[in-house]
């Protein structure tokens, strides 16, 4: 990650505005309608063909269907950051406005193909009729979309960042297949609700095409025998699969669909028909065989109202377990990355120079050989008191700059007393941003490297300043400088070491593009270095626990 005067970076291209997404949306669409088409035509093929010059108007309902279906997709492209449960709920909002609209264009195409011409209640019937045989075509391709958005690859035009955050994800958590998806509890939920739905749009379904009232319970029992049958798919075939890849997946859960459907229609024929017999269907004006035969005649057009169900359900329960598994991985990655950071932040941290201790500790001997207790005594409780900062705030904390200051203070001190006569130092800090949130001990490389490269390299007096101001509404501005060793050693800059590459480091794990630093020599042949941060305080109250971001 690199810095930036400026702090911006730019946002990752959205995966769909790309040419490439677009066409795969418009193939998607198109492909699944035209699945259903077919399968239209061959289930309605008698009606169909005495009207063979009106075909273009069947076909221009589900080219309308398809198009709907592209801004039901385009629109769930948009709403990425919403949780899985929260973009479900608009594909089924959706989907509904769709195949309302859908229902009415398809009803005003298709009347001519009709040969009873329809007014009224009876319109209004079979636009309803319309709307149940086809919400499931949008809601399983709104289910099969959700499931193909969850793993899309990255587009090329993503930022480093987040080219980071995926190689990162992929090298510590592996494929997302590799996690567990749906648990028990989230899959009897969607199970419930499913096949709860599905049994109140049948049942109305059935009232609206004149059926008895006392078939609802044939109703529940072949809901029941679907809601068995997927729970026996979940367990026996999808869940196994999780380590597929999401396209295999895809196709073992619609070669399940159609078993499904081929099992669903059995049972509906087995509860009317034949275990609990209602009376005979009239076909050409007698009454149907109610055997094997009645059930291969209307085995197509069941299979094709049907099957339109069991893909909604697959792509639900694909969304579904896959959001499930991105979550598990997200919350495993994020305690991860923390987990990283934190070791990172203590190791920049602790890299702080071991000289400065050895040559205090050298310097209070010195005074005790020459009987400057008092000397001695003094600087070793500013070093007691300064290792005692360092060692009560954790290396990711944060702390006022006012704080940090007085830390540095005790630091400076100390190195008075080794240089009383060439260490000056001036601190200047605008009230303004005296409870600006900073690094903990972020400045003290900083001021090491000005006396171990300037006050240390010569005998002449060296000025050491700290000047803290607001830069701009929201940023910390932080400037570190020394007027030199002098002509005397030249080449010598406090720029050297790895205090610098420390700070970098750090700034760049916890502000990434949002902190900037700049260091160089400056005219006086000293040396500075300008840091600026994100403008982040404290409230009156002193409660660091309740930060909040100005900037």
């Amino acid at each position: 990650m690199s810095f930036s005067d400026s702090g911006r970076f730019d946002a990752p291209t959205p995966r769909l505005t790309s040419r490439w997404g677009v066409l795969t949306i418009v193939v998607l669409s198109f492909g699944f309608w035209g699945t259903f088409s077919v399968l239209a035509l061959i289930a309605n093929w008698e009606p169909i063909s005495a009207h063979l010059p009106m075909l273009w108007r069947f076909v221009l309902a589900d080219v309308i269907g398809a198009l709907l279906s592209i801004g039901i997709a385009w629109r769930l492209a948009e709403v990425r950051h919403w949780s899985a449960p929260g973009r479900l709920v608009l594909a089924a909002a959706l989907s509904l406005a769709a195949v309302t609209i859908y229902a009415g264009l398809a009803a005003y195409l298709i009347a001519p193909m009709r040969p009873d011409r329809l007014d009224g209640v009876e319109a209004g019937i079979h636009v309803l009729q319309i709307m149940f045989k086809h919400y499931w075509i949008f809601i399983g391709h709104a289910g099969f979309f959700l499931l193909l958005d969850q793993d899309r690859p990255a587009a090329p035009a993503e930022t480093a960042e987040t080219a980071r955050y995926h190689a990162v994800r992929t090298a510590m958590l592996g494929q997302d297949e590799a996690h567990a998806g749906l648990n028990a509890r989230w899959f009897w939920t969607f199970q419930g609700v499913f096949w709860a739905t599905m049994f109140v749009f049948s049942t109305a379904n059935a009232i609206n095409n004149g059926d008895s009232a006392l078939n609802i319970w044939r109703i529940s029992l072949v809901e029941s025998v679907a809601m068995g049958m997927t729970a026996v798919v979940h367990y026996v075939a999808l869940r196994p699969s999780r380590n597929w890849s999401l396209y295999r997946r895809a196709a073992l859960a619609l070669a399940c669909a159609i078993v499904l459907t081929l099992g669903y229609i059995t049972s509906i024929w087995a509860a009317h028909y034949v275990i609990f017999p209602v009376d005979p269907p009239i076909i050409n004006g007698a009454p149907a065989d109610r055997g094997i035969s009645f059930f291969l005649y209307v085995a197509p057009f069941w299979f094709f109202l049907n099957f339109p169900v069991f893909v909604g359900w697959s792509g639900f329960y694909l969304a579904l377990d896959a959001a499930r598994r991105l979550r598990t991985q997200e919350r495993q990655l994020y305690n991860s990355i923390m987990m990283a950071q934190e070791s990172q932040l203590k190791m920049l941290r602790f890299q702080l120079n071991p000289h400065f201790l050895f040559n205090t500790l050298n310097a209070i001997s010195t005074l005790l050989l020459d009987r400057r207790n008092d000397e001695a005594d003094m600087m070793l409780t500013r070093l007691s008191r300064f290792l005692r900062f360092t060692l009560d705030v954790a290396p990711d904390d944060q702390l006022p700059l006012s704080a940090e200051l007085d830390a540095q203070r005790l630091y400076l001190d100390i190195e008075a007393t080794r240089f009383p006569d060439r260490l000056r130092v001036e601190i200047d800090l605008d009230p303004r941003v005296a409870d600006a949130l900073v690094p903990t001990l972020i400045l003290q490389p900083l001021l090491e490297n000005a006396v171990k490269y300037a006050v240390s390299a010569t005998s002449d007096p060296v000025r050491v300043s700290v000047r803290a101001v607001p830069s701009e509404p929201g940023r910390l501005k932080i400037t570190v400088s020394d007027t030199g060793a002098g002509a005397g050693n030249p080449g010598v800059s406090s720029g050297t070491g790895v205090g610098l590459a420390n700070i970098r480091s750090r700034l760049d794990v916890l502000y990434g593009d949002r902190a900037s630093m700049k260091a160089g020599p400056t005219e006086d042949g000293g040396f500075s270095v300008v840091l600026e941060l994100p403008m982040e305080t404290i409230r009156k109250s002193g409660d660091t626990e309740n930060a909040r971001t100005s900037g």
